[in-house]
């Protein structure tokens, strides 16, 4: 007989794309005890995306706290189970703050092994796995059967009625039609990408080549002036800006009224992959930041462009060595075959 438990504390503390494929772990959690009260810490900037997560009974911003008092409300929450879905010793020490009898998290730093009593030995940098298969494997590590007799992917994000009116606003505003190509050029670092004359140039081609249509540049506010740039870069007409400096899920009703969206490895790209949108995907081969590891999970409508798929990269450098001509064109028909289906 499965073991019910009464309340589980999650933890996935790290970047956008990163919660976003955690997702179908809260849903799981969900699918395997409908009456644990389920409590979500993420990072501020998080917030917005796990909110309106019908199966969610709290979400706790752990950067609105101090450390103390985060550790004292932790323990105040009395839960059963706490599992990391991402481990450093901030989370570690919330694992112990917690109290839980039940604490499971990746075998990975010498003090995870003395924090987490229901470890997974996962060694995620080998990248066998895509990282949301990594956080099942956690969930699936409470109750292997009752795990498996209730397994169904989830990767749906919930719009807000604020979001939905900022991108109606935006479209109005703009007179933006319904053949819509939006892309988001500028990443964090964390995977290579390709540079802003490079989107410029493919942009121009696809604009040239495919009549009718209408492209968005999304960003955070922090990069609009970056953004203008690209837009005068780019050099055509109905070719506009969103720069985001309100909830994130706003680029996310943007992006959600796409016909086509194109991007790296990133965020917002996760984002395009839970709206079930369709993709096209620039990653590069290294293991660490391939689209096995890092892709788009339960969305298959998705074409990954490789540039560096058949010749050596130097990662040092944080855009592509191996962009060419025939790169560019790849993108460019992958885009324009998305656009006219």
């Amino acid at each position: 007989m499965a073991h019910t438990y009464k309340r589980i504390i999650i933890a996935r503390t790290d970047k956008i794309g990163d919660l976003i494929l955690s997702i179908p772990s809260f849903f799981m959690i969900r699918k395997m005890y409908p009456e644990a009260e389920i409590t979500l810490l993420v990072r501020n900037y998080n917030y917005n995306i796990v909110k309106n997560l019908p199966y969610i009974n709290r979400v706790v911003q752990i950067d609105r706290y101090r450390q103390k008092e985060l550790l004292e409300k932790i323990k105040y929450f009395n839960a059963d189970v706490f599992i990391a879905l991402y481990v450093d010793n901030f989370v570690m020490e919330l694992a112990k703050a917690s109290k839980a009898k039940i604490k499971i998290g990746p075998l990975s730093k010498i003090k995870s092994f003395f924090t987490f009593n229901k470890g997974v030995l996962q060694k995620r940098s080998k990248s066998i796995k895509h990282e949301a298969e990594y956080n099942l494997d956690l969930i699936k590590k409470l109750d292997k059967k009752l795990f498996e007799d209730r397994f169904e992917i989830n990767t749906q994000i919930f719009l807000d009625k604020s979001n939905l009116e900022a991108a109606e606003k935006f479209f109005k505003d703009n007179s933006i039609g319904d053949k819509v190509l939006v892309v988001n050029p500028f990443m964090g670092g964390s995977a290579k990408n390709i540079t802003d004359d490079q989107y410029a140039d493919i942009l121009r081609e696809v604009i040239d080549r495919e009549k009718n249509i209408d492209v968005i540049v999304t960003a955070h506010i922090s990069d609009e002036e970056r953004g203008l740039k690209l837009l005068e870069k780019i050099g055509r007409d109905r070719v506009y800006l969103f720069a985001n400096g309100g909830e994130l899920l706003n680029i996310g009703a943007v992006i959600n009224r796409a016909k086509v969206y194109f991007g790296g490895s990133t965020g917002p790209t996760h984002i395009a992959g839970s709206l079930q949108k369709s993709i096209v995907a620039l990653y590069p081969k290294k293991a660490t930041q391939s689209p096995m590891r890092w892709g788009i999970f339960g969305n298959e409508d998705v074409t990954y462009i490789i540039p560096d798929e058949n010749t050596k990269e130097n990662y040092k450098h944080k855009d592509f060595d191996s962009y060419n001509e025939n790169i560019k064109e790849k993108i460019v028909q992958a885009i324009i075959d998305r656009l006219e289906r």
